[in-house]
């Protein structure tokens, strides 16, 4: 068995792919705005959707690399009031989490949360994330959160539809250990598919990437939750 292959099983692989990961370009030379534009601190939080599972009682809830992130984007928040967008078909039940999670705060704070995100409810993938994003709203410069594998190809994306990002890195929800194998086999998992993912995307853009014109607004505003039948 070679090198490899072995440290596949352990924190290694992973450590030094997140490495080569990290130090992939982005695009500058798509970024829109003025160098004044460029140079404005960002305005917002942008949060992907990491996926949803069921609970104990068979309830649609966030699943845990959604949650990695929406701890992530509250703990910032706490520190630092932006807007803080939401992207995905998870959207309405990250939007509950947040509302049910922020309780170490005043009624009036919780308000002001709750008025403070918006939702873009209808990306399917990460290259959709950033187009309904930039269709959804006007922005420049942004805090965006999701795990730091996915990170770079993320961001990518989001320069290709002219919006600077600044990287929020959510933890996945288990760690790497080299006691713990399984662990260390799934982040070095995680981390062979980004990599091949970027480069997919830099050569064979993926033909699920639905354009900004062929979802409507009212899509992308409308709560795909079964029990919510206002749009935020």
């Amino acid at each position: 068995m070679s090198l490899t292959a072995v440290s596949f099983f352990t924190p290694l692989f992973s450590k030094v792919g997140l490495t080569v990961l990290q130090h992939l370009p982005i695009p500058q030379s798509e970024l829109a705005g003025s160098p004044k534009e460029r140079a404005t601190a960002p305005t917002a939080y942008v949060v992907l959707g990491g996926g949803l599972t069921e609970d104990e009682l068979e309830t649609i809830v966030v699943n845990e690399f959604s949650e990695s992130r929406l701890k992530a984007v509250l703990k910032h928040y706490q520190q630092l009031p932006l807007p803080i967008i939401l992207t995905g078909v998870e959207s309405p039940w990250m939007h509950d989490w947040l509302i049910r999670h922020d309780n170490r705060q005043s009624s009036d704070h919780k308000a002001t949360i709750q008025e403070n995100i918006i939702s873009e409810n209808a990306s399917m993938n990460t290259c959709e994330n950033a187009r309904f994003t930039a269709k959804r709203l006007s922005l420049n410069n942004v805090y965006l959160v999701t795990d730091a594998y996915h990170m770079s190809r993320a961001r990518r994306q989001f320069a290709l539809n002219g919006i600077r990002t600044t990287p929020i890195n959510a933890a996945l929800p288990e760690p790497t250990d080299w006691k713990n194998i399984a662990a260390n086999y799934r982040h070095s998992k995680r981390t062979l598919y980004e990599l091949v993912a970027y480069l997919r995307d830099l050569f064979f853009p993926q033909p699920d990437c639905r354009l900004a014109g062929e979802v409507s607004m009212e899509t992308l505003m409308r709560s795909r939750k079964p029990d919510a039948l206002k749009t935020f």
